[in-house]
């Protein structure tokens, strides 16, 4: 099977490929190929999706078919989709409604948002009030003194931000609160902190030895007391607090290649969603149909 060519890179210079410039992308040779781009939380759940569907459709053609993924951002694949560039949008937040009015849309899974600090920390669970004091006033969580979020755009920063009550002009802006473009990079910057002084916030999915995912209480009593671990068991019974909806978008269903529409079925099929949960992810499909 042939391993999916990932690609992270800004929205203009996703714009500016063609087949002419796209090294490495054997669908520019003539052979079938999907286009997607968006979010970089769901980069391990699409990319583990198009290599299984990449597989299914050479058994079942008997020729290749290349997904192009460019993980940009949800902002960055919304506009794609919006324009036309790409075949599906990746966005790890609902569509707006503004953008609703041009764009179809489908969830595809649910995810946590973990707030992980270093494996090194003290720190076991933190509080809906602690999060929003150090996030915006700047106030410590124990040893904690800089809070790290993602890029204005970041469906991740979006879900964790709405989940917080916090608008953009009440961030801190500290030395040391620093803006990340992607999850890999924020994910990084805390597995580098061994002092145990940061804290950020990432997908569910992609939490990892590298860092420690911190329990979270949201402070309301009809979710049920105390904090809650950070488990997609916990995500479907909604103790756990800070959750979003990964969502594909598109111009129209009727209007997508037949390619692109197989490839949604089977995302949405039990397979797919089985792949979903094999990569951190969780399924309202399979909890419903268990």
């Amino acid at each position: 099977m042939k391993k999916l060519t990932k690609v992270i890179m800004s929205g203009a210079a996703v714009a500016a490929i063609g087949c002419g410039m796209a090294v490495g992308f054997t669908g520019c040779a003539g052979g079938p190929e999907i286009t997607i781009e968006g979010s970089t939380s769901m980069e391990d759940v699409m990319t583990a999706l198009a290599e299984r569907y990449e597989q299914i459709y050479q058994e079942e053609n008997g020729e290749e078919l290349t997904i192009i993924p460019a993980f940009t951002g949800s902002g960055s694949g919304i506009t794609a989709a919006t324009d036309g560039r790409v075949d599906i949008g990746l966005s790890s937040r609902p569509l707006s409604s503004s953008e609703a009015e041009h764009l179809e849309s489908q969830t595809i899974c649910l995810d946590g948002i973990s707030v992980v600090v270093n494996p090194s920390s003290n720190l076991t669970s933190v509080t809906k009030t602690q999060l929003v004091d150090l996030y915006t006033k700047g106030t410590a969580i124990d040893s904690v003194i800089a809070a790290l979020r993602r890029e204005p755009g970041s469906g991740t920063r979006d879900g964790f931000q709405d989940a917080l009550g916090i608008e953009d002009e009440q961030l801190c802006t500290n030395q040391g609160f620093d803006e990340y473009n992607s999850t890999g990079a924020l994910k990084e910057a805390i597995a580098g902190n061994t002092a145990g002084t940061m804290l950020g916030y990432i997908s569910m999915g992609s939490v990892d030895s590298t860092v420690k995912a911190l329990a979270y209480d949201d402070e309301d009593s009809t979710n049920g007391t105390g904090a809650a671990a950070p488990t997609p068991e916990n995500v479907l019974n909604r103790s756990y607090g800070l959750s979003r909806h990964f969502v594909i978008c598109y111009q129209s269903y009727e209007g997508l290649s037949d390619l692109a529409k197989g490839f949604i079925e089977f995302i949405l099929s039990a397979e797919g969603q089985q792949i979903c949960e094999e990569e951190g992810c969780i399924s309202e499909i399979l909890a419903e149909n268990n």
